[in-house]
Formats: C-alpha cells, structure tokens, sequence
C-alpha cells in the first residue's frame, strides 16, 4: 500500500470507550474520530445545532463549551450527538477535549 492509501487511515483515531454502553439497543464500544475530514460546511452546521438547542444562551466562545464539543465529536464520527452525550462522564470529557484540541489547533 503506498502513502496516498495509508494517509486517511492514519488520519483517522478509533476511540475505545473505557466503558461500553448502549445507545439505541446497540452496544457502543469504540467510534472511528476523523477530523481532518471536517469541512467549513460541517462546522457551521455544528454551530447551528449548538445554537439552537441553546435557545439564546449559546456561549461567546462555544469552542470552549462541551455541549458544542459534543457536536464536533459527533460529526467527526458520523454518529447521533446522543450517541456522544449517552457515554460514560469518564469517555464524554475525553472525547471533549479532542474537540477542543481540534478546533483551537
């Protein structure tokens, strides 16, 4: 396999819940992270639906706010934000910081 191959695998992190859990009568036990797959497009979409379910108290610097994190997490894993928020505090607040690390690199 040359580079060209290799390189979006690479760029992707499997994530392993500590804790396995259930989430819509399937059992979660790791999501596939590829944010370097994001666009602006997605971005945007994630402020959206932070705004909205906000309902006017959305924070200044939402990059800093784990509801919006969650968001993040869940468009770079293709999943239901529900999905993120149903893992364990231990799980949630590391996939968070993910985020974080994203956006504000």
């Amino acid at each position: 396999m040359d580079n060209e191959q290799k390189q979006p695998l690479e760029a992707a992190e499997v994530y392993t819940f500590a804790k396995p859990f259930k989430y819509e009568g399937e059992e979660v036990k790791a999501i596939t992270l590829d944010f370097d797959t994001l666009i602006g497009d997605d971005i945007l979409t994630c402020d959206r639906q932070y705004r909205a379910e906000s309902k006017g108290g959305a924070a200044l610097a939402p990059e800093m706010d784990k509801a919006y994190q969650a968001y993040i997490v869940a468009k770079a894993a293709g999943v239901h934000v529900g999905l993120v928020r149903a893992a364990s505090a231990k799980d949630f607040t590391r996939l968070t910081l993910r985020a974080r690390n994203f956006l504000l690199l």
